[in-house]
């Protein structure tokens, strides 16, 4: 048991931390000076989740390799993202956005390419 969660734990907390700030009422974006801020947010958080999903996904009881651990990486990212815009969405001050939607998926492409070009995954040809 120790082991599973020192695979998938980061991945769980990371999951719940998402949920969290999701749930947060009229969550202000903070006003730097960059255009779509709230898009690159959300790039990052999921290239990080991916990452942390492709690092557990290696490990038992999945144990994925190869495309199989990237489909199964990507999958469960994509699923997350679209859930957690559904459950925005009756959050009060809050909505369901496509286009964090597309943000989410640039950084799980993203951060997959990345987690593969480490050589942290099989090698898989783009």
């Amino acid at each position: 048991m120790k082991r599973f969660f020192a695979n998938y734990g980061p991945l769980i907390l990371y999951a719940v931390l998402i949920f969290g700030v999701s749930s947060i009422p009229k969550l202000p974006t903070p006003d730097i000076g960059i255009a779509f801020i709230d898009k690159i947010a959300h790039f990052f958080e999921y290239a990080v989740f991916i990452i942390l999903a492709l690092r557990a996904f290696v490990q038992p009881p999945i144990a994925a390799k190869g495309y199989r651990l990237y489909l199964i990486g990507t999958l469960t990212a994509l699923v997350y993202a679209v859930v957690d815009e559904y459950h925005q969405s009756y959050v009060p001050g809050r909505t369901a956005d496509w286009y964090d939607v597309i943000a989410d998926s640039l950084g799980i492409w993203c951060g997959a390419m990345g987690y593969m070009l480490m050589g942290r995954g099989k090698r898989m040809p783009l």
